[in-house]
């Protein structure tokens, strides 16, 4: 056994080996054990054994890919494999063949053009500026060879010029589970840590403490792979680890708001949401669609509410402007000068109109957001106020990418898709929590008891 260079850690590194996906990304937080996973993938068995396999690795410039073939030729020197070229090819005894390249000026791009690479593996997919251009890369992987699947293994960490785009295409859709797009074509993300790299840990443990004492949104990205922290921010206190949770059955008593932001370009937003006995609220449910008319709207809120018992529905105040581009279908007869509010109190959905103090509303809903604590070590010393259901995805998706807007920096970017926000920042407003039901003392409840028997009517829910 003197000559095993790699044996991949237990938990996300060997996961990640094991994955069959078209697309695959690994990593997040620094000292996850990124490249090291993504060089032992390069040469499984049974692509470097057959004679017509071509891999190719890229990374953003050359000073990075000389990097690469250094740690590559150190794991794979017990391969009998052959380095030649500049940028260098690997050669394996089969035939076989690993090819490198950089992206380091527009004319990189045209080299890999046309070509065919049943393997490819980019490593800091979020220098990637747009994924117009990682489209461009990965058309070059592809296969006329039944027995070698195409496969894209790409490594990054949060941040950099792609972090949008890498975390809508990955992470969003991909987080630890198969996604499959519209063409069948399958990805998934899988998350690392430096604490699910022990040999790092133990090697260099200086990196751990260099690591958290990082400023805060350097620490959230590198440290705890946060995707949901980057420069300019707006919702800063939002973590995935510590909003989010599972589904479970709302309680009886706990009182529930919506709130409504209307678009039919832009996507009509409404959210659900559920207070407990100590103000805690819960976002349970949500709907999102864009091009729908007002009546398909309406009768998704009235549906999805079902039995509910609705304290309050707070909405967009825009939905009061008489004479809208209107919503109401043509064949419906309406006058013309009904608003958006008044249809719907019309179909049987009452609204209230919220408070749009844009700077006030969002300083509310970060105070909800707002918690204290290490989510490493797994201790919450201050919980939010705001929780998500893991169901509202579009909410999960959409609020932690929303920034500063450049021109007036306490509000936010309203270019940005801010529907789902607006809708909570008008219910948060208006929401108190419920009255603790009060529990009756023995002898009143007797005395209820006792007036009942002669008929007389009374409520006996304060006994519980």
């Amino acid at each position: 056994m003197d000559n095993v260079v790699f044996k991949p850690h237990e938990g996300p590194q060997t996961k990640v080996l094991q994955r069959s996906e078209k697309e695959i990304l690994y990593g997040g937080a620094r000292g996850g054990g990124k490249s090291t996973a993504m060089t032992a993938w390069m040469v499984e068995p049974s692509y470097i054994e057959n004679p017509l396999f071509r891999g190719l690795v890229i990374r953003r410039n050359y000073t990075d890919l000389r990097d690469w073939i250094d740690n590559a030729r150190n794991m794979w020197r017990y391969l009998n494999v052959k380095v030649v070229g500049n940028p260098a090819e690997f050669r394996f005894p089969s035939g076989a063949k690993i090819r490198t390249g950089h992206l380091s000026d527009e004319n990189s791009w045209s080299a890999f053009l046309g070509h065919e690479y049943q393997k490819m593996g980019i490593e800091e997919l979020t220098l990637l500026d747009s994924e117009e251009k990682y489209l461009r890369l990965i058309s070059s992987a592809r296969t006329t060879i039944p027995e070698l699947k195409v496969q894209i293994f790409c490594t990054t960490n949060p941040g950099g010029p792609g972090h949008h785009w890498v975390k809508s295409r990955f992470v969003d859709p991909a987080f630890n589970k198969t996604y499959t797009d519209d063409r069948g074509n399958s990805r998934i993300f899988i998350p690392s840590r430096i604490y699910d790299n022990p040999t790092l840990m133990e090697v260099d443990p200086g990196y751990l403490d260099m690591l958290e004492t990082l400023p805060d949104d350097l620490r959230s990205a590198w440290l705890e792979g946060s995707w949901d922290t980057f420069a300019g921010q707006y919702f800063k206190d939002f973590n995935r680890d510590v909003h989010v949770v599972e589904p479970f059955k709302i309680p009886d008593g706990w009182r529930r708001y919506i709130g409504i932001d209307y678009g039919y370009t832009a996507p009509m937003a409404v959210v659900w949401a559920a207070v407990d006995w100590d103000s805690n609220v819960y976002i349970y449910r949500e709907h999102y669609e864009a091009g729908k008319e007002l009546n398909y709207h309406i009768s998704k809120i009235i549906e999805y509410s079902g039995e509910e018992e609705i304290h309050l529905r707070l909405a967009d105040p825009a939905m009061w402007i008489r004479n809208p581009q209107n919503s109401n279908r043509p064949d419906e007869k309406l006058p013309s000068m009904l608003s958006i509010a008044d249809i719907m109190l019309m179909k049987g959905v009452t609204v209230v109109k919220a408070n749009n103090d844009r700077v006030n509303g969002w300083n509310n809903m970060r105070a909800y957001l707002n918690w204290d604590g290490d989510i490493n070590k797994k201790t919450i010393t201050k919980a939010p106020k705001l929780k998500i259901f893991s169901t509202c995805e579009n909410w999960i998706r959409t609020i932690p990418a929303l920034s500063h807007d450049k021109h007036k920096v306490e509000d936010i970017d309203t270019k940005m898709e801010d529907h789902l926000a607006d809708a909570t920042r008008y219910m948060l407003f208006h929401i108190g929590s419920p009255d603790k039901p009060i529990k009756a003392k023995p002898w009143v409840i007797r005395e209820l008891e006792k007036l009942e028997r002669y008929g007389v009517e009374t409520d006996l829910t304060i006994r519980s």
